[in-house]
């Protein structure tokens, strides 16, 4: 397994944020992606990277709630924007990053693994993590290309 640690720049996102657990993750992003892309969309926002899921206190326990943030990385644009939407700037931080390819899903055992790396060579870990879709064609595509971003300290 391939990972290094990385300075993650600060970024504005168009975000849709909900509290969840990693069961039903699936469910609402089937549910609210497109609904993301077409609003930002009829707001002219620029959405030209990749999406991305920012999760906030997820522990890899299932059925433990958390706070989830589908995020499309926009350009330095103010718009008013509809509820339940937001624009909200993340500061820049740092992660344990790999690249995972191919199918994403049972993801559990990578960051298993992610985590055991992490720990082995005495980071400590934060509250966020980030999974960016370099590409994505479905859930258990081969072709999938997503960095994982651990947050550490």
């Amino acid at each position: 397994m391939q990972v290094q640690v990385k300075e993650i720049p600060a970024q504005k996102y168009f975000i849709y944020r909900t509290e969840t657990t990693l069961l039903n993750v699936n469910a609402i992003a089937v549910r609210e992606i497109d609904t993301l892309y077409a609003t930002a969309g009829q707001l002219g926002l620029d959405t030209s990277a990749p999406l991305e899921f920012i999760y906030w206190g997820a522990t890899g326990d299932v059925e433990k709630p958390f706070t989830l943030e589908i995020a499309l990385p926009v350009g330095n644009q103010t718009v008013e924007v509809p509820s339940p939407y937001e624009l909200v700037e993340h500061p820049a931080f740092k992660a344990f990053a790999y690249t995972h390819y191919g199918d994403f899903s049972n993801i559990m055992p990578v960051y298993k693994e992610l985590f055991n790396n992490l720990f082995a060579q005495g980071h400590k870990p934060t509250t966020q993590t980030r999974e960016v879709y370099i590409k994505w064609v479905d859930l258990t595509s081969s072709e999938n290309v997503t960095d994982i971003l651990l947050g550490i300290e």
